[in-house]
């Protein structure tokens, strides 16, 4: 299990009592490696997962609000998380190496918090290995429901000339915070040009791309007490949220307002 320093940890070392932010490899039976972002250095008492097209670093503005150990992993195929050869990246198809992870670098029981695309690998993964992680906290996503980063990959990408033109390219799809997106998750080729470190962008075309499983819905109904956490404005419509309500046994909503520090603080009593 390497462990290095994160960027993060550089990106705040000037604030007052910054954390401790060190990432870390685990190589999988599935093939390749996942890694983390551990915040602080005691046992994480949480573990979460991004949306499509992102990374790790993506929970960092929450993580800093919530000031609490927890380990922020990079999807297969995201960050610095090893992609797959036939670009299949299904939620089901990532169950088994998230839990390898999950175990490899959290106790059992610890919640599992999924964001957009990332809640539905994290139902999958709940779904197939119960025992291997604690209560489900599913962030603005239900299967069959499009999460932002869905809406814009798998997408054919371009090639750019730096970081400012791949920031344009999301700015004009809608993307939220694309600068600094753009920043987190392009990276340079030996020819000079930058390309999206994940792997949606630029898929084989037999590659699976039907990401947004709604047949999920059976497998979150099978588990009990999930939360589900919705933002004002977010992409979840009140049918499916309904259904939620219906469906999933002992489950909680809560909505709250679309801030990192709302966010954090609805997340802050499941690490007690």
């Amino acid at each position: 299990m390497p462990l290095t320093t994160s960027a993060a940890a550089e990106e705040f070392a000037d604030l007052v009592n910054a954390p401790v932010i060190q990432r870390r490899w685990v190589t999988v039976a599935t093939g390749g490696h996942v890694g983390g972002v551990f915040w602080h250095t005691h046992k994480p008492a949480l573990v979460l997962l991004h949306d499509a097209g992102s990374s790790a670093r993506a929970w960092d503005e929450v993580l800093l609000a919530l000031d609490r150990p927890a380990v922020a992993l990079d999807l297969p195929g995201h960050g610095r998380s090893s992609r797959r050869g036939k670009g299949d990246y299904r939620p089901r198809r990532l169950a088994a190496a998230l839990e390898e992870t999950v175990r490899s670098f959290a106790q059992g029981g610890v919640p599992v918090v999924g964001l957009g695309f990332g809640a539905l690998a994290a139902i999958a993964m709940k779904a197939k290995f119960p025992h291997s992680a604690g209560r489900l906290v599913l962030v603005d996503a239900l299967p069959g429901v499009l999460s932002p980063g869905l809406r814009l990959w798998p997408t054919p990408s371009p090639v750019f000339a730096n970081p400012d033109e791949a920031a344009a390219w999301l700015d004009a799809r809608g993307a939220a915070d694309a600068a600094r997106t753009a920043e987190l998750e392009t990276e340079q080729a030996a020819d000079g040009t930058w390309a999206w470190r994940h792997h949606l962008g630029s898929l084989p075309a037999d590659a699976p791309t039907v990401l947004g499983d709604e047949t999920l819905w059976q497998q979150l109904a099978s588990l009990q007490a999930s939360l589900l956490i919705r933002t004002d404005g977010g992409p979840l419509d009140t049918a499916s949220v309904a259904r939620f309500g219906a469906e999933v046994p002992d489950g909680e909503i809560v909505t709250i307002e679309a801030t990192p520090s709302a966010l954090a603080d609805a997340l802050r009593p499941l690490t007690h």
